[in-house]
């Protein structure tokens, strides 16, 4: 309306002059023309429609300044970088789990060359478990969700499988460390709150790695009693399947998991499971 007004003016006061010039009563006719045409300006300001009133400039009051586009006013939150953002899904609404249970890992050991075997294994160990979990998600409204969970565990297998699942003490020894990373889907009975009261059943697929060292006694090889050592000392990821069964009442719960990472090599095919089963605490960011 502004810039309006002032080139309207500019348009009489041009006309006016050359009513002067050629009338010696311009004078009295600019005059009357500037009250014939202030009222209707005024008219045409106090009926403007509501609708246009977001285009007219307004002049900030003495103190002020207004905002450029794109630029934060400090209303907005500020955008996250991806570091954070990072951050924030992974401490947002996750738990920790202090727990104490029973573990049992298994180390299966398949010579390519010959199929000769061996299980090393440790069970009906009592230890204290620590896991993460992430906040869980649903699909829409229904009881079918997703999360994420990792889990670290060591072992020292000190027992040998001679018939089956007959375990016994043969000399033989393998210890060492296994970790694993796995988006799981769930199906969930209960209530949707992360601290709330719930019964989940669910599997993954993702990653996981293992390592070892030690001897262990070939089953099905030509020379009788052979004993072989193992190691592997890198933690190249592999694949790793989970499922897993918990039940949760607000901070305190039951947890049953499996996992099994396999590791391949040129000579030798080795698979390691962790079985676990514990009460846990949680604690939730």
């Amino acid at each position: 309306m502004t810039r309006t007004f002032v080139l309207t003016v500019f348009w009489c006061t041009a006309n006016s002059r050359a009513l002067l010039a050629r009338c010696r009563f311009g004078l009295p006719v600019l005059l009357l023309s500037a009250l014939c045409f202030l009222p209707g300006l005024s008219q045409a300001q106090t009926t403007q429609p509501a609708e246009n009133s977001a285009t007219t400039p307004v002049e900030s009051p003495p103190g002020t300044s207004t905002s450029k586009p794109g630029e934060n006013t400090g209303n907005e939150a500020p955008k996250k970088g991806f570091l954070a953002g990072v951050w924030d899904s992974i401490t947002d609404e996750a738990h920790i789990t202090v727990g104490y249970g029973t573990l049992e890992i298994k180390l299966e050991i398949n010579r390519k060359s010959d199929g000769a075997f061996a299980t090393m294994i440790q069970r009906d160990t009592s230890t204290v478990f620590v896991n993460y979990g992430s906040r869980p998600s649903f699909f829409t409204d229904s009881n079918f969700g997703y999360g994420f969970m990792v889990n670290y565990v060591g072992f020292n297998m000190d027992q040998q499988e001679v018939y089956k699942d007959t375990y016994i003490d043969v000399g033989t020894d393998v210890s060492g460390h296994m970790v694993y990373a796995v988006p799981v889907l769930f199906y969930q009975w209960g209530e949707h709150r992360y601290k709330g009261r719930y019964v989940r059943l669910g599997f993954g697929a993702g990653i996981g790695a293992a390592t070892y060292s030690g001897t262990a006694q070939l089953s099905g090889s030509q020379i009788p009693n052979e004993q072989i050592y193992t190691i592997n000392k890198t933690y190249t990821p592999r694949l790793a399947l989970s499922d897993f069964l918990e039940a949760q009442w607000n901070h305190f719960g039951v947890s049953i998991s499996y996992a099994s990472p396999r590791i391949y090599g040129d000579e030798y095919d080795i698979k390691v499971s962790n079985f676990t089963a514990y009460i846990g605490y949680t604690f939730y960011f």
